[in-house]
């Protein structure tokens, strides 16, 4: 199983305690994690802009993402991250994208890939083996 989860994901999961951290940290104990190096530098450049006050959440952020297979970034469309992102997920075979963002969400599924929210992709990935 792959997944992939868009910067928002990691960046809710490195600041804040909840469900996007979970899906984190069970998506890294089970090495499904893909990302990118674009994944990365956006949440750089949030992280450094909107939480400069918590400078340990760029070192928390960069410890997991390191865990993660990085594959190749996608060039465009330059001017949309969101669908550089879906297409470097799909190239890569990942199952399933994780997003918070509405719009990339009504995208739907990509091949076989499915894009997902983070409460849908809980349910889907996690919830099951918590109930066993």
């Amino acid at each position: 199983m792959k997944v992939f989860l868009d910067t928002n994901v990691w960046l809710s999961a490195t600041v804040f305690a909840g469900l996007c951290e979970a899906i984190l940290t069970e998506s890294a104990q089970r090495a499904w994690l893909v990302t990118t190096r674009l994944v990365q530098q956006e949440a750089h450049e949030v992280l450094g802009r909107k939480f400069a006050h918590l400078p340990q959440a760029q070192v928390l952020f960069d410890a997991v993402w390191v865990e993660a297979a990085c594959v190749p970034d996608v060039d465009e469309p330059a001017d949309d991250n969101d669908a550089r992102l879906v297409q470097a997920a799909l190239n890569a075979g990942v199952a399933v994208f994780v997003t918070g963002d509405r719009r990339v969400s009504d995208w739907g599924a990509r091949g076989s890939m499915q894009i997902l929210s983070p409460r849908d992709a809980w349910m889907q990935l996690f919830a099951q083996s918590r109930m066993d």
